[in-house]
């Protein structure tokens, strides 16, 4: 049984890797996708020669000296480079560098990025030996999107310099950002015949072979890495948590997820005996990260434990404490209790400020999650902050959220600089809207830098950390005992932890045939991305396609073809019918994709993860998503749904059985789904989008939490729930 993928290191071609659908090729790179726009540290120092000078009996010729002094006034740029031009052809490259970065701030502030790269690649074709100019250059081209340039010239500065290994792993990295994924591999791969002791290009090599869906190529490389620095936390943590994407079968889901919880306890046992001098190897930060866990959340296990094993080791691994903190116990938040406190917080108290954090406040669906709250929080009562990473882009959905806010903040880069900032906010209550879909949040989340810390739906699962207080949620999603799967305490918000603004969907008409769909079959609708089928929701599948032979199950392709061709050959062996009546469609824009769902008959929500943005983007059409009800917040979202809206009757199952006969039964009734799609339709409308009743339930979970932390309150001894307010 194969457990991984079965991509051998030594089968590499560019033939092979196009026919794993893993893109490879000479197109140009520019017009693949579009880039963010990482902030770039500002350059420091005014020492004239460092380095190569400073501190040593050289004695600079007087025009050396003289162009020194100039520099020291000069505003445009041009002495400084001239500076840097004599040090060059004096052999004393660190001081050119110096001198050549100060001169590009220069010109940048004159006539932009374009001036400064310009003078770059003038510099470049009298000194094309010059790695940490050509660096530079490439840097500022990739933070631009200028991949096309940024791929020339380190090419080259690889015909310069063939085996130098930081050009190709940096070649390696902007093809990976463009989704060239083949090219990037080989250039990872050889990045690491030129470095054997390079961690960094395995350590990205690894989550590369991850992404793209092959987990033994992927545990290899991670190996490799661990193997130069084996007391790194970090990279233990990388070699351990590779999850499949596209699990294979439930074998494949066992055998990873063993090997996470064996290897965490195993390591955590390590640490508690680690010698003091080997700790700082252990704890470093500067490996790099991705989000560990959160592929553990589509196994329908409850992951609390794992996850607050995970979070205590990530804690120790970020700020460097020992002995490893231990848990918070589980509390209860009553938002109808301690009115005098709620009283005494309002007479004559500034404003409430509460931060929202994420790495997705732009066009992405957790934007959309978040969007009516953001937009209907009492800004008489509350200042609330909006706080991007340095990452996220910038287009129409981060300007109108920071439309809605007091003030925008951009996080620095660097780890200690943006909890340093987020400090100096002094805000009252943070909240980070999905922790553990960006290793940047996670590391954020896993420091105190406010005194209420609270997080959310945008991932559906606990956050193991032990410095996040509050988890906010629904109680028409939760099931009755769900305060045991949450580290934090668990917060129950009437109805639905979301207000999903009903002006965001911009529905429009479509036809079957503008799919070119069937126009007389039974469509199914699975229209999830392919990481959400649980290889148990096979079993489904292919009983439905025996039982209505003539219909069609309707999906849409994944961005990466590896990936769903993984997923298709998967249904080959687990369910033949059912992927022998597969139409995938081609990826689409967001308008196709809010009326694809009213072409189709029955929506299949798929078991153990269900729907939760899809929902609000499918179910305003009215056609019925069937659901299976399982046993945590990811698999109770569309049954809380039709509980809100008081659906009669509503396409819930308790049991796979259950599922599979209820689909065939709303398939060969047509008269029912017809009732089903009018009632949806209507009391979608009326009753799921714009809930000012989450927007109010939040408003008063911040007041209390923040009045008892101030009051120095204990939080244990809550009941939890509130009086659903009028919507």
């Amino acid at each position: 049984m194969r457990l991984g993928g079965s991509l051998g290191v030594d089968s590499l071609e560019p033939a092979r890797l196009s026919r794993l659908g893993i893109p490879v090729g000479s197109a140009p790179v520019d017009a693949v996708f579009p880039d963010q726009q990482p902030q770039e540290p500002p350059l420091s120092g005014p020492d004239v020669f460092p380095g190569d000078l400073k501190d040593s009996p050289f004695d600079p010729p007087a025009d050396l000296r003289q162009l020194s002094r100039l520099s020291r006034h000069d505003r445009s740029g041009d002495v400084t480079v001239a500076l840097a031009e004599r040090l060059a052809a004096m052999g004393l490259e660190r001081a050119a560098a110096h001198q050549l970065k100060r001169a590009l701030v220069l010109i940048e502030a004159q006539g932009g990025p374009e001036s400064a790269e310009d003078r770059l690649k003038t510099w470049l074709e009298h000194w094309p030996a010059d790695r940490s100019s050509r660096m530079i250059l490439v840097d500022r081209l990739v933070g631009r999107s200028q991949f096309q340039e940024a791929h020339r010239c380190l090419e080259e500065g690889i015909k310069q310099e063939p085996d130098h290994a930081a050009y190709w792993q940096l070649l390696a990295q902007t093809f990976a950002r463009v989704g060239r994924y083949g090219d990037a591999i080989n250039a990872f791969i050889r990045t690491a015949e030129l470095a054997p002791a390079n961690a960094s290009c395995r350590t990205e090599l690894g989550h590369l072979f991850r992404n793209v869906g092959y987990v033994n190529e992927a545990i290899h490389w991670h190996g490799e890495a661990l193997a130069l620095q084996p007391d790194s936390v970090l990279l233990r943590l990388n070699h351990l948590f590779v999850l499949p994407l596209v699990a294979e079968s439930e074998q494949q889901i066992a055998w990873c997820r063993q090997r996470c919880e064996e290897g965490l306890r195993q390591l955590e046992e390590e640490l508690a005996n680690l010698p003091e001098d080997r700790r700082s190897a252990a704890l470093d930060t500067k490996t790099v990260m991705v989000c560990h866990p959160f592929y553990l959340i589509y196994h329908n296990h409850d992951d609390r434990a794992l996850m607050e094993r995970y979070g205590r080791l990530i804690v120790s691994a970020i700020t460097s404490k020992y002995p490893v903190p231990e848990s918070k116990p589980p509390r209860q938040l009553s938002l109808h209790s301690d009115q005098s406190m709620l009283g005494s917080l309002a007479v004559g108290a500034s404003r409430i400020r509460i931060g929202l954090v994420s790495a997705f406040f732009h066009q992405h669906s957790n934007a959309r999650a978040f969007e009516g709250l953001i937009r209907h929080l009492d800004s008489q009562q509350f200042e609330l902050v909006l706080v991007h990473l340095a990452s996220t882009p910038k287009d129409a959905v981060s300007s109108r959220l920071e439309s809605w806010c007091a003030s925008t903040v951009t996080l620095p880069p660097s780890l200690q600089d943006a909890s340093d900032t987020l400090k100096d906010l002094n805000l009252d209550l943070l909240f980070y809207t999905d922790i553990g879909m960006h290793p940047f949040i996670t590391m954020l989340a896993s420091k105190r830098v406010a005194p209420v810390q609270a997080t959310g739906w945008g991932v559906p699962q606990t956050s193991g950390l032990p410095e996040i207080d509050y988890y906010i949620s629904g109680d028409l999603a939760e099931p009755p005992q769900a305060q045991d799967q949450y580290s934090e305490t668990l917060v129950r918000l009437p109805g639905l932890p979301c207000c999903y603004l009903s002006e965001s969907l911009d529905p429009v008409e479509r036809s079957r045939d503008y799919y070119m769909l069937p126009p007389d079959l039974p469509l199914w609708g699975c229209l999830h991305r392919l990481d959400k089928f649980h290889p148990d929701f096979d079993l489904a599948l292919e009983a439905i396609a025996r039982a209505v032979p003539e219909s069609l199950f309707v999906y849409v392709e994944e961005d990466l073809p590896a990936l769903t061709s993984f997923y298709l050959d998967r249904l080959a062996r687990t369910a033949p019918t059912a992927r022998d009546r597969v139409l995938m469609l081609a990826r689409m824009d967001r308008r196709d994709f809010l009326a694809l769902g009213s072409c189709l008959d029955v929506l299949l929500d798929p078991f153990h993860f269900g729907s939760g943005i899809t929902l609000y983007e499918t179910i305003h059409t009215g056609t019925p998503m069937l659901t299976l009800e399982g046993d945590f917040l990811r698999s109770r979202y569309v049954a809380g749904a039709y509980r809100l809206m008081e659906v009669n009757d509503p396409p819930v199952a308790r049991t796979p059985e259950e599922y599979v006969e209820r689909a065939v039964a709303l398939m060969a009734d047509a008269s029912r789904r017809s009732r089903l799609r009018e009632e949806i339709a209507a009391k979608a409308k009326a009753r799921l989008y714009d809930r000012l009743d989450y927007v109010r339930g939040f408003e008063a979970f911040a007041r209390q939490a923040v009045a008892r932390e101030r009051a120095g309150s204990p939080t244990s001894g809550f009941v939890a729930g509130m009086e659903t307010p009028p919507s």
